[in-house]
């Protein structure tokens, strides 16, 4: 079973795949990970993918996988299909972001960043003992 965390924002999708779920390195095998997902993904949230879409996925060996998939345009002529432009970043240096400073006294390397305290995750031996009490920064942002 695939560990999941889905957020929805305006005409974008974000998935948080715990652990290395996605076979990124063979692009037969990654094709048909997305589309179980997507099935997966339509079925649980009766979401629409249909039209054309860009799937950014970033990886980070200790995390995981997060993908966005971000609706670029819906063809009502064409509306029973999904195409995909598939964007896959590699080796992507992931954070936990807190809010709070108690859920990083175990952690010697910590950033502090507009008020948000930040963990490298390469660092975490356990992330599983941090992960429910802080965000996934992925993108640096």
């Amino acid at each position: 079973m695939i560990d999941m965390k889905v957020e929805f924002e305006v005409n974008k999708v974000i998935v948080y795949l715990y652990e290395n779920s996605l076979n990124i390195d063979n692009i037969t095998l990654l094709n048909k990970d997305i589309k179980n997902l997507f099935i997966k993904l339509i079925k649980r949230y009766n979401l629409d993918f249909f039209g054309y879409s860009k799937v950014t996925i970033y990886n980070n060996y200790k995390y995981g996988n997060v993908l966005e998939i971000e609706k670029i345009y819906y063809d009502e002529f064409n509306s029973h299909t999904i195409d995909l432009k598939v964007v896959v970043y590699r080796n992507v240096l992931m954070y936990l972001e807190f809010d709070d400073y108690c859920f990083t006294k175990k952690i010697d390397k910590i950033i502090c960043k507009d008020n948000k305290y930040l963990l490298n995750i390469d660092d975490i031996d356990n992330i599983m003992e941090y992960i429910e009490y802080g965000r996934i920064n992925y993108n640096n942002s």
